[in-house]
């Protein structure tokens, strides 16, 4: 065995190793570098400890897709694998561009299909993370994107990792050639007008005739920068705990925000906003979110929007949140049962039953509507001896201006009787030693 094979091997018995416990997945495509992946570990001599298996992604894209899905069953039956193939839908190509749109849709047939119990291994090698590094290097990167892909990281609960990603591309066609591997050659990869292959064949090849072990110290580059990035985040939890905030916060104290220095404010802002799991930032979004956002005149509510995320201010608080769905504040549904009433597609109301709590089930079946504020909405609470305006108890209790609106109310005839989430009409309440329900809102965003 060659030197060079012996270190392909290595890095997938590495992966065996720390999989013992799991299935293992190689997401198989039919081209070289996830072939020679399949055939490594369905050939390595440890494999019968572990359990393989191959799963091919056809995102309809080519003509040509259902022959390579074809091919890659040929294959894998020969290596005597079980493969799974899945079609996928590749949506959003305009807006996310055809690299990115694939990829979203590939990794979610993945994170649907496996599960915690198993491990999928992809086929990267250190080529591909040379070309990742200077596509976020021409997108003007930080750290945590100059790092480009990580050999190990989770996919929802599903565990992935590279084990080639340290190898040589010229190590893994040696390979292939040697032992007579059959693969599929995507005319695509050729096409220039993709950055990623403009990378690959025009600018990679003449860094190399200068610099031969390009590829492997611009890798090196990236564990530097994931270093970096990790660091980064260290800082920024304990600024969040610094400021007496954590991920299930909605919100950020502003004062405090400002106080850390400027980088620091914005590598929390960044920080949070990931923990959010919402997409992150440019620089100048997030400069502006300092700048237009948090600096801007007291008695405004600014908000800057990108992507599908939105970032207000309210009270000294900076809110993270996705973009809000369109509203029907004129919206009426009739409600006479404590079964779930859905509102839209994303909310639905149900009812969680208490003692000496909420509205009376008579009460509820009698027959109540659901409708949104109008203005002028006036409810009197328990223990209160008069009847307030709805928009009075919204000041009152803090609630941000726009989420005022999409509050549902519940009323008997014309009488405002709930407040869903926030408050009961006195008169609508059962007594202490009666059952209530109380009416809750589920949303599925």
């Amino acid at each position: 065995m060659s030197s060079n094979h012996a270190c392909l091997n290595a890095s997938v018995e590495a992966i065996i190793s720390l999989a013992t416990s799991k299935q293992i997945w190689v997401a198989y495509s039919g081209g070289v570098d996830s072939h020679v992946l399949l055939h490594l570990l369905a050939t390595a001599e440890h494999m019968p400890l572990v359990s393989l298996h191959a799963i091919h992604i056809d995102h309809g894209l080519h003509a040509d897709s259902s022959s390579w899905t074809q091919h890659c069953k040929i294959v894998v039956a020969d290596l005597g694998i079980d493969l799974s193939s899945i079609k996928v839908q590749v949506a959003n190509i305009e807006k996310m561009g055809l690299e990115a749109a694939a990829r979203a849709a590939r990794y979610n047939a993945f994170e649907q299909y496996l599960t915690e119990n198993d491990v999928l291994l992809t086929a990267q090698h250190q080529q591909d993370q040379a070309e990742t590094l200077l596509l976020q290097l021409f997108r003007g990167a930080g750290p945590k994107g100059l790092a480009s892909m990580a050999k190990q990281f989770q996919l929802g609960k599903l565990s992935v990792a590279r084990p080639l990603l340290n190898s040589k591309q010229s190590d893994i066609l040696a390979y292939a050639q040697q032992h007579n591997l059959k693969w599929i050659e995507d005319p695509s990869n050729v096409e220039t007008r993709w950055n990623r292959n403009y990378i690959r064949h025009n600018v990679l090849p003449e860094i190399e005739k200068r610099w031969p072990s390009a590829a492997k110290t611009i890798s090196r580059s990236a564990e530097n920068c994931a270093e970096a990035s990790e660091l980064l985040t260290e800082l920024a939890q304990h600024d969040l705990m610094a400021i007496e905030a954590d991920s299930a916060s909605d919100y950020l104290a502003i004062p405090k925000l400002l106080a850390l220095s400027a980088a620091r404010c914005r590598n929390l802002i960044r920080h949070f906003i990931e923990l959010k799991g919402l997409a992150l930032p440019s620089a100048a979004v997030l400069q502006g979110v300092i700048d237009e956002v948090c600096l801007a005149k007291q008695d405004s509510v600014p908000m800057i929007a990108y992507a599908d995320v939105e970032i207000r201010r309210f009270q000294g608080k900076l809110y993270f949140m996705r973009s809000l769905p369109e509203h029907d504040v004129s919206q009426i549904i009739e409600c006479n049962s404590t079964a779930d009433l859905k509102i839209n597609n994303h909310i639905t109301l149900s009812w969680q039953q208490l003692d000496g709590q909420g509205l009376k089930e008579a009460f509820i079946t009698a027959g109540l509507t659901l409708r949104f504020r109008q203005g002028g909405e006036q409810i009197q609470l328990p223990k209160q001896p008069h009847r307030k305006s709805l928009k009075h108890l919204f000041q009152q209790w803090a609630i941000p201006p726009w989420q005022r609106d999409r509050i549902p109310l519940l009323f008997s005839g014309e009488r405002l009787v709930a407040i869903v989430g926030y408050a009961i009409d006195h008169k609508s309440s059962v007594t202490e030693d009666e059952k209530g329900y109380i009416p809750e809102l589920n949303s599925t965003q």
